[in-house]
């Protein structure tokens, strides 16, 4: 899906187990493009593809019968999770310079700027509107 990993951005939000000293460590010495927390705060679901595709796996375990158990769970959330198409998922993944900027358009815009101020900093608007 991305022909060159090196452009790859991994990010996290502010959950526990993501802050965590050791995951943080981890994931600095072993993602190369790694945001961390401060870069990018997870509070920003209108930008961040990653809220589209937990929805779509949501409605795919919707449709599903209940998970008695966590073994069932889990199969059930890996079947929803690999049943999603890849041109969907490729379309949000194109689709993240276009929602950087419509927010940078919308900016003129009382809430839309403090969305925009929460969810996302200079810097990464820099790295989606400066050509690669």
């Amino acid at each position: 899906m991305i022909p060159d990993m090196s452009k790859a951005i991994f990010m996290q939000d502010g959950a526990p187990a993501h802050t965590a000293r050791k995951t943080q460590d981890w994931c600095r010495q072993n993602l190369p493009g790694f945001w961390e927390k401060q870069k990018w705060p997870g509070n920003s679901p209108d930008l961040n593809p990653i809220e589209n595709i937990w929805s779509i796996v949501q409605d795919k375990i919707d449709k599903m019968k209940p998970a008695v158990n966590v073994n069932d769970l889990e199969k059930m959330l890996k079947n929803a999770w690999s049943s999603i198409d890849p041109d969907i998922l490729e379309r949000l993944y194109l689709g993240m310079p276009m929602r950087v900027q419509k927010f940078i358009e919308l900016s003129g815009n009382i809430l839309a700027n403090r969305i925009l101020s929460k969810c996302i900093n200079s810097e990464v608007i820099e790295y989606f509107t400066t050509p690669q």
